[in-house]
C-alpha cells in the first residue's frame, strides 16, 4: 500500500515537473520533510534520484518533440557538475532552523518568480524555435551557481535555469522547457552519486517515488503540448509560496 502511494504521489509529482522543466524536488523534499518525517539530508537525497528518473524520462519525450536545444543543454549541464559535489557535502551542515529559513526563502522567491512568469503577456505565446545564437558564456556561469544550489537543495537546478533561459536569455518558454529537463537529466547524476556515497538517500521511498514520476513525466510531456501552461503555473506557485510560508515559519 505504502508503494502504491509513492507511485502515485511521483506521478502527480513527475507531471507537474516536467511540464514546467522544474524536476518536482520543490515538492519532494516539503513532502518527505514534514510528511514521511525524513531528516534535511534524507530527504535531500531522495529528492535527487527522483529528479533524475523524472529528468530522464522527461528527456526522452522531449526528444522526440525536438524542443531541446542541446547546445545550451550540454553547456549548462557540465558547468553544473562541480557546484553538484560541493552542495552534496555542504547538504550535512543544513540542519534544524538553519535548514527550514533556507529553504524557506528559496522558496519564497521562486514563487513569486514563477507566478510573474506565469501572468508574462508573452507566456505562451512567440515562437517556439530553438534559438541559434544566445549568450552562452553567461549561461555556463550561472550553471556552476545551479549546481550547487540544486544540490544542497536536492530540487533540480529547472527553478533557476527556466526562468534564467526564457528572461535572460531569451529562449521560447517550452524551448527553455524542455532543455532545462535535459540539462537536470545530466546534472541530477553528480548529485545521486554524492548522496548516494554519503548515505543520505532512502532507496525504496525514492525508488517508488522515481518509477512514478518517470510515468507521470510522459504524460507531462504530452500535455505541454498541447496545454497552456500559464495556470498551472500560478496553481503550483500558490502551492510553493504555502509552502515557503510553512519553512519560514519553522524556521523562527
Amino acid at each position: 500500500m505504502e508503494i502504491l502511494a509513492y507511485l502515485l504521489i511521483g506521478c502527480c509529482v513527475g507531471g507537474i515537473g516536467s511540464m514546467l522543466g522544474i524536476g518536482g524536488g520543490v515538492v519532494i523534499v516539503p513532502l518527505l520533510t514534514f510528511v514521511f518525517d525524513f531528516t534535511p539530508a534524507e530527504a535531500i537525497g531522495s529528492s535527487m534520484f527522483v529528479v533524475l528518473l523524472n529528468a530522464l524520462s522527461g528527456t526522452i519525450g522531449y526528444l522526440r518533440q525536438k524542443k531541446v536545444c542541446w547546445d545550451a543543454a550540454w553547456k549548462f549541464a557540465l558547468a553544473t557538475v562541480p557546484g553538484a559535489f560541493l552542495g552534496s557535502y555542504a547538504s550535512e551542515f543544513l540542519r534544524g532552523k538553519l535548514f527550514y529559513l533556507v529553504f524557506g526563502i528559496f522558496f519564497f522567491c521562486f514563487a513569486i518568480n514563477m507566478y510573474r512568469k506565469a501572468c508574462s503577456s508573452n507566456a505562451d505565446s512567440g515562437s517556439e524555435k530553438v534559438p541559434e545564437k544566445y549568450n552562452w558564456q553567461f549561461g555556463v556561469a550561472s550553471s556552476v551557481v545551479v549546481g550547487f544550489i540544486a544540490s544542497i537543495l536536492g530540487i533540480g537546478g529547472g527553478v533557476i535555469h527556466v526562468p534564467m533561459m526564457t528572461y535572460i536569455l531569451k529562449f521560447p518558454v517550452k524551448v527553455a522547457i524542455a532543455t532545462s529537463t535535459a540539462i537536470l537529466a545530466v546534472s541530477a547524476i553528480s548529485g545521486v552519486i554524492s548522496h548516494a556515497y554519503l548515505g543520505h538517500i532512502v532507496w525504496v521511498t525514492a525508488f517508488g517515488l522515481g518509477l512514478g514520476a518517470s510515468i507521470g513525466a510522459q504524460i507531462g510531456v504530452r500535455l505541454a503540448v498541447k496545454t497552456k501552461s500559464t495556470m498551472l503555473m500560478k496553481c503550483t506557485s500558490v502551492l510553493v509560496m504555502l509552502t515557503a510560508i510553512k519553512f519560514l515559519m519553522s524556521g523562527i
